[in-house]
């Protein structure tokens, strides 16, 4: 449940049934199961058609090769980071050390 804790869902079910009849509650519980089954059909029939398109188009392939590259990509970026750091901190310390030896 994104976002919603349970306190929020106690406090959602306490208005409920304040402001519900408790005849009601069964009728009502009934068409808010029907309403979020036909959300879920249609989600998925939504998702399976987005999916046929996709290997229909055949972009597939380019989505593979651009995560590819992406990762790729980031590794590449870290190692470059890596390298700068290293090379940051060696000349830190090659100064600390110079300024060290003046200092003695």
């Amino acid at each position: 449940m994104n976002g919603l804790g349970f306190q929020e869902v106690l406090v959602i079910v306490a208005l409920v049934i304040l402001f519900i009849r408790p005849q009601e509650l069964p009728v009502i519980f009934r068409k808010l199961g029907k309403a979020w089954a036909k959300v879920y059909y249609y989600y998925t029939l939504m998702k399976k058609e987005l999916q046929s398109m996709e290997k229909e188009i055949g972009i597939e392939e380019e989505m593979k090769e651009i995560r590819s590259m992406n990762a790729r990509m980031k590794s590449e970026i870290a190692n470059f980071d890596r390298a700068l750091s290293d090379t940051v901190n060696t000349k830190v310390t090659s100064n600390n050390k110079t300024e060290e030896q003046k200092e003695s």
